[in-house]
């Protein structure tokens, strides 16, 4: 860890969270802040921004939601939206290897290990 980098040193105490949730709203909002907050900090400077842009768009999603349960499903399908993009650019890499792969230069080469690759299914 370099020296610039802060460690998170806090543990969230999930019980504590849901009675706070359950109870006093706004508490709870306050810590859920702090907590990321505290987490943004830790993160090297370089990827920082790009974390809080995306706890941005996360919180604009909560705001924009009309339930909890709406909230969860709307962040959820972000996830799954932002891993279907990353499989697909690994796809792509994968193809892009394989054509420009150095062909063997004699018969007596080994052939490469072939594997079963599984698509990730599509929406």
């Amino acid at each position: 860890m370099g020296s610039t980098q802060k460690q998170c040193r806090f543990h969230v105490d999930f019980d504590e969270m849901l009675a706070l949730a359950r109870t006093d709203p706004a508490t709870f909002e306050a810590k859920r802040a702090e907590y990321i907050e505290s987490f943004l900090t830790s993160i090297p400077a370089e990827k920082r921004t790009r974390l809080r842009g995306l706890q941005w768009q996360i919180d604009q999603t909560r705001q924009l939601a009309r339930t909890p349960m709406a909230s969860c499903i709307a962040i959820s399908r972000m996830m799954w939206d932002s891993l279907h993009l990353l499989s697909n650019q690994q796809r792509e890499l994968v193809a892009l290897s394989t054509r420009h792969a150095p062909r063997p230069t004699s018969a007596r080469s080994t052939p490469a290990v072939k594997g079963k690759i599984i698509p990730f299914p599509t929406r």
